[in-house]
């Protein structure tokens, strides 16, 4: 007889977890977890266990690197109120969920981490000072004074943050680079193979990430600077290896001019390469944007009562 899937009410009904958008969560053997499970999603599965890691989070990531192909971990995290895991499972997912879990918690009980009748903020006992609250949508209980403290910190982060300089000019020139890179790996491709548009999102994804590296910040002038400066760049590596390549044959212009004339494939690689010069360019772009888009998240917004 085929073995009954376990599904998630299965696993929130065994442990009396309560049930939400594609999560579960509530108190699992005395820690406060909350589990995010969808096929689809970024990360497909995400759990997360609430304790207070002041002192010692450098040990309990410790733990989850030494153990990390044990856990299936693709990705984890540590911060002060609690640690993230993402495992990769593809059968059985919360019968394995459970046993994450069941490994997790080992270490934390033996460890003395706080569980859920402390505050994940102080480590203190709540007794009866506990309020509801949510975090980054991640329902557990801490006293309203390390709530109110914690909020005013992220508010003030968040400020801080906003009042940096914007850095532009710098920021461009990391993209610059990120573009001559882009164009480098251009012109061995096109050299070679023909088709080289594949530089364009070196390019992009490059100049995006050393745009921050050079002290740029995450803005929409960011964004748009980066695609527009990648797109120029590809399309003068485009031009300037027609024409280098027209000079080798020994006819200059005149080379370009007869092989535009004759059509084929010469006229093909062309109109390949800047139609896929933009879609890459665009590709590139459209994850910078949701990169843009998560960074504008507030965390303060992300914090309430309940």
């Amino acid at each position: 007889m085929e073995k009954k899937k376990y599904t998630m009410d299965d696993f929130a009904a065994e442990h009396s977890l309560t049930l939400g958008k594609h999560c579960c969560y509530g108190e699992y053997r005395s820690y406060r977890v909350h589990v995010q499970y969808k096929v689809m999603g970024n990360p497909p599965c995400l759990i997360t266990v609430v304790t207070d890691t002041k002192g010692r989070k450098e040990a309990l990531e410790k733990y989850l690197e030494k153990h990390k192909k044990e856990l299936k971990l693709t990705a984890y995290g540590v911060v002060g109120i609690g640690l993230m895991v993402c495992p990769q499972l593809y059968s059985g997912v919360f019968r394995q969920i459970g046993e994450i879990l069941n490994k997790i918690i080992a270490y934390l009980k033996k460890n003395n981490f706080p569980a859920a009748d402390c505050c994940p903020y102080c480590g203190a006992p709540l007794g009866e000072e506990g309020i509801d609250m949510l975090e980054s949508d991640i329902p557990f209980r801490a006293h309203e004074n390390c709530f109110n403290r914690a909020l005013a910190a992220a508010k003030q982060r968040e400020a801080d943050e906003a009042a940096m300089p914007s850095n532009r000019l710098a920021g461009m020139g990391g993209a610059l680079c990120g573009a001559l890179v882009g164009a480098a790996v251009f012109v061995v491709l096109f050299f070679w193979w023909g088709f080289a548009a594949i530089g364009a999102a070196v390019g992009v994804l490059l100049g995006g990430w050393l745009y921050g590296k050079f002290g740029g910040k995450n803005t929409l002038f960011k964004v748009i600077g980066v695609a527009l400066l990648t797109l120029a760049v590809m399309l003068l590596s485009l031009f300037g290896c027609l024409f280098a390549q027209a000079l080798i044959e020994g006819d200059g212009i005149s080379y370009i001019a007869e092989k535009f004339s004759a059509g084929g494939e010469y006229v093909t690689d062309f109109v390949l390469n800047i139609v896929f010069i933009f879609v890459f360019d665009l590709i590139g772009t459209l994850y910078a944007v949701f990169s843009f888009l998560r960074d504008r998240k507030k965390i303060s917004a992300n914090m309430r009562r309940l």
